[in-house]
């Protein structure tokens, strides 16, 4: 028997006890402040959870978990996931996802860690209850934290037609709630006391979570909690034998539920609910909109790569391979580099193959299994199945439109850790080879190499990249030693040769261009140049198949002239993902800075005919006419449009276009009326076509606006008056 056995059992305890407060974490210390610090501090607390929990098996049995189905599907979806991370596209990546989303195999493993720990631990409804409601506890904080942002006492990052409260995504808020709403119902029911204080924490518990869920104005979260809450009294109303009154409630709740729904579908075009800003976005829901359009062709596109690679996918965090390589045109209305699809499952079908899919999808059902199996001997009544059946086609819905992060994970493994202990699994557990070890040899052995290893994680998996985090943030920011402190940190965050190079290199790359614009010393600019290029072209060699990457060099190159350099990288580009017209736009534009005009409108023609209908696509085509001379192509393309960009104000300056070029500045004008620069614009229009007088009215509208500009604007209207500019 291990001595220190009740101290250390404690200590797991309060290291599980901590985890539900994860959600309240946001580092503003650190890149993607609201995921970074998540993940981190679930990886601290799961490790030295899992070394406790493993010294406290060694010696005692009951801590070792028993087998169910549950436990193995656990086990066999991140063994998939194992291998199919070592076959994928890009392991590295795979193994240790990236800041924004602080995923991958690694995650996974450490989900794997935590769903035994809780199973060895929580052995006793009255741990799993401490542990459900610190949890709510928390849940309500967040909730209150999100009435000060409907209120405007707190900043919320969506603004407050989508609260975020400290999840920084309403999409993770609103789930987040979901859970928490019928957690709360569960405990409530379970107490069959409605008016104590702990009733009265779950009725406000349950109360404002919705308030929050509705506020997130989160479809599919809204959608799942409607969805379960049909399931939950469909349930009830069905099986419940005993309770008569209950079985009546439930049938009464299922009918005024599809009244609401159904009134809600006939009200939709009403001024009340086109006015409501969470209201509209279910009302405009249909298979025109833009958003259902884009989520089937992100679907089809990753249908197409899981046809490639059915048996183990492409690895976890590599969609964007596939996204690039069946990229369809008529996405040009969405963001450029998809990584997820927006859809759970065809997530996990793409990562992991249909051997992934099953094992994911195998949870559920092993879920339900032990739920609604009698054999099993649960103790929960019919209304308790349900609220937890319920649940879980809630969180499923919820997925068939967005993706997991650590705060769904954390509640989702816990939930099936829940169900695997409140099941019969069988006698006390077999004599393992464990147990044939005599104490000494645990005491001498077995504790420091449990020790070392949990030492040894810390440092493994977190280390090197919050140092590499906390280096690339101050990169970033401004630094009181100049622009050459924040190379010494980009190169410091390069120097840990972490997972999260590719990020740090991305930063370096962009922040480069900026240091270029920023007129500074050219040697400092030399500087940021050269290491910028030296690591995009490491990245290229290490992950030659990443078309963003090859995109993002491309105009790093182009930004600083190096266009033979940019040429390269979009020819790749181009191979990898031939139907993106970015790509032709680049090429396109930096063959108009070499003044390679018909290059140039080459490749606008080809992004314009894969999709007619993209406006940008159009109007570059246009462009590319401009300096082709091309004037008729031109007048087919605009039909008169005035396209309020600067490029085609330099367009039809370079081409003598004087007209439409005032035309250009003018609408410009419009667009930014209370922006200086737009009136300097437009006087430098006016002085090209001879109209003196009204360039100096539009240069003492800029002075006014900007009395800094006072000086150099009051030489420029001296020069045009004495004809000397």
């Amino acid at each position: 028997m291990f001595k220190y056995e009740k101290i250390l059992k404690n200590i797991v305890l309060f290291l599980i006890f901590i985890i539900p407060f994860i959600p309240l974490v946001v580092c503003s210390s650190m890149f993607f402040p609201y995921i970074v610090g998540k993940n981190i501090l679930f990886r601290v607390l799961v490790e030295m959870a899992v070394g406790g929990w493993a010294i406290l098996a060694l010696f005692n049995k009951e801590y070792r978990p028993k087998f169910s189905w549950i436990l193995g599907g656990v086990i066999s979806l991140v063994g998939i996931m194992f291998f199919a991370d070592i076959f994928g596209v890009n392991p590295l990546k795979s193994f240790w996802s990236n800041y924004e989303r602080m995923e991958g195999w690694v995650t996974l493993l450490h989900l794997l860690g935590y769903f035994i720990v809780l199973v060895g631990m929580l052995n006793t409804k009255k741990l799993w209850n401490k542990f459900f409601n610190i949890s709510l506890g928390v849940s309500l904080w967040i909730s209150l934290y999100g009435i000060f942002q409907l209120l405007g006492w707190a900043t919320a990052v969506q603004g407050i037609t989508r609260l975020d409260t400290t999840f920084g995504n309403a999409s993770y808020l609103a789930i987040y709630s979901v859970i928490h709403i019928f957690i709360a119902l569960f405990l409530w029911l379970r107490r069959y006391n409605w008016k104590d204080s702990m009733g009265i924490f779950y009725g406000m518990t349950i109360i404002l979570n919705i308030i929050i869920l509705y506020h997130t104005a989160t479809r599919g979260a809204i959608l799942g909690f409607f969805g379960a809450t049909l399931l939950i009294s469909f349930l009830v109303a069905l099986f419940e034998k005993e309770n008569i009154k209950l079985k009546k409630f439930c049938g009464g709740l299922l009918l005024l539920t599809v009244l609401f729904i159904g009134g809600f579908i006939a009200l939709k075009d009403t001024a009340f609910v086109r006015e409501s800003q969470v209201l509209n976005r279910f009302a405009s829901i249909s298979l025109q909109e833009q958003t259902t359009k884009s989520r089937f062709m992100i679907w089809n596109m990753a249908w197409q790569g899981a046809k490639e690679r059915p048996l183990l996918g492409w690895g976890q965090e590599n969609f964007n391979y596939v996204f690039n390589k069946y990229y369809t045109p008529k996405m040009y209305g969405q963001e450029e580099w998809f990584d997820r699809t927006h859809n759970v499952f065809m997530d996990w079908l793409i990562v992991g193959g249909f051997l992934g899919l099953i094992a994911y999808l195998s949870l559920f059902v092993f879920v339900l299994y032990y739920l609604w199996n009698k054999k099993h001997g649960n103790d929960f009544s019919i209304l308790e199945k349900s609220i937890f059946t319920g649940l879980l086609v809630g969180y499923f819905v919820h997925n068939l439109f967005v993706f997991d992060n650590i705060t769904s994970y954390i509640f989702f493994f816990a939930i099936l850790a829940f169900i695997h202990s409140s099941v019969g699994l069988g006698e006390s557990r077999r004599e393992c080879i464990l147990d044939k070890i005599d104490e000494e040899k645990k005491n001498s052995v077995g504790i420091p190499v449990i020790a070392l290893l949990v030492i040894a994680s810390l440092y493994f998996f977190n280390v090197n990249g919050v140092l590499a985090n906390r280096s690339l943030l101050q990169g970033l920011s401004p630094q009181e030693g100049g622009l050459s402190k924040n190379l010494e940190h980009f190169e410091k965050a390069l120097s840990y040769d972490s997972f999260a190079n590719q990020e740090i290199r991305e930063q370096l790359m962009m922040f480069a261009v900026k240091v270029k614009g920023f007129g500074v010393d050219q040697t400092i600019t030399n500087n940021f140049f050269e290491l910028s290029r030296d690591e995009v072209l490491k990245e290229i060699e290490r992950d030659p198949e990443n078309t963003r990457n090859r995109m993002l060099a491309a105009s790093f190159f182009n930004n600083f002239g190096i266009y033979d350099g940019a040429s390269v990288q979009l020819e790749k580009a181009l191979e990898l993902s031939p139907n993106k017209q970015s790509i032709y736009f680049e090429i396109g534009l930096a063959n108009l800075n070499q003044g390679k005009y018909r290059e140039a409108l080459s490749s606008f023609k080809i992004a314009y005919e894969l999709e007619t209908d993209y406006d940008r696509a159009r109007q570059l085509y246009a462009l590319g006419a401009i300096y082709a001379g091309e004037d008729a192509l031109v007048d087919d393309l605009l039909s008169g449009e005035i396209v309020a960009d600067s490029n085609f104000l330099n367009a039809y300056k370079n081409t003598r276009h004087f007209d439409e070029m005032v035309l250009v500045a003018e609408k410009m004008l419009a667009f930014k009326p209370d922006d200086p620069q737009s009136y300097i614009t437009l006087a430098a229009a006016y002085y090209e076509v001879g109209r003196n007088l009204d360039a100096i009215n539009q240069l003492k509208i800029a002075i006014e606006l900007d009395p800094n500009f006072k000086e150099q604007g009051e030489g420029f209207i001296k020069a045009i008056q004495n004809g000397s500019l």
